[in-house]
């Protein structure tokens, strides 16, 4: 990294001041910030209380666009919500079946309040692609794949949001909600445009690449283009 990175990186660091977080990888001196699982769990059961597979649900539509959880970090963190009481468990039996409910306590509403109120992170995006195609620079076709795979799944993914906004303004939904996924929709189109100019723009360096690369693109260069 060049000095004028580190004095940018720097000056980033100092305007954002310390940076809190609930764990990640290490950048810098600094721990890359990460929501804690534990508040959007709080926000669904402001809703209504749910069960561990109802929030699976949730955590897949609506928000699933814009944020994800692994598999393995649902339960532990209902565990210690409950362990600190900000929600209660209690079982319901039906038939053979047994399901743990869970609802939200009044210091629980408190701590989401809480929570919803502080000023959100720093956005930080983990892109296996860019990062692939930042170590693609000797194979420029490799780079061209990757985001050529990006688009395709922005083009996928731009219609379903489009399907979401219609759904959400012909039930009624809550005019912020219908504007954080249509904002997700209208970058998403925005995303789609701008890969598709680097992909031409690409590809055109790539070709010309290669002709410079023969003899005969070489003589061609020093001759001015004359044959």
């Amino acid at each position: 990294m060049n000095e004028g990175s580190e004095q940018l990186r720097a000056r980033l660091n100092r305007e954002r001041g310390p940076i809190q977080t609930s764990g990640g990888p290490a950048f810098g001196s600094q721990t890359l910030p990460r929501m804690d699982i534990k508040f959007p769990i709080l926000g669904f059961l402001m809703e209504s209380e749910a069960t561990g597979y109802d929030l699976k649900r949730r955590f897949v539509h609506p928000i699933g666009f814009f944020y994800r959880i692994s598999d393995g970090s649902l339960y532990p963190a209902l565990k210690k919500l409950a362990h600190d009481g900000l929600v209660t468990v209690r079982t319901d039996r039906r038939g053979r079946r047994t399901r743990k409910i869970y609802a939200i306590t009044s210091p629980g509403r408190a701590q989401f309040t809480r929570m919803l109120r502080e000023p959100a992170q720093p956005l930080f995006v983990f892109d296996e692609a860019e990062v692939k195609m930042y170590f693609s620079a000797d194979e420029p076709e490799t780079a061209i794949q990757h985001l050529e795979r990006a688009r395709l799944e922005d083009l996928a993914r731009a219609p379903l949001l489009a399907q979401v906004v219609a759904q959400m303004r012909r039930t009624g939904e809550s005019p912020v909600r219908i504007a954080v996924v249509e904002f997700g929709r209208i970058l998403t189109n925005a995303k789609i445009r701008l890969l598709g100019r680097l992909i031409t723009q690409l590809k055109r360096q790539t070709k010309t690449g290669r002709r410079m690369a023969t003899p005969t693109g070489r003589l061609r260069a020093v001759s001015g283009g004359k044959r």
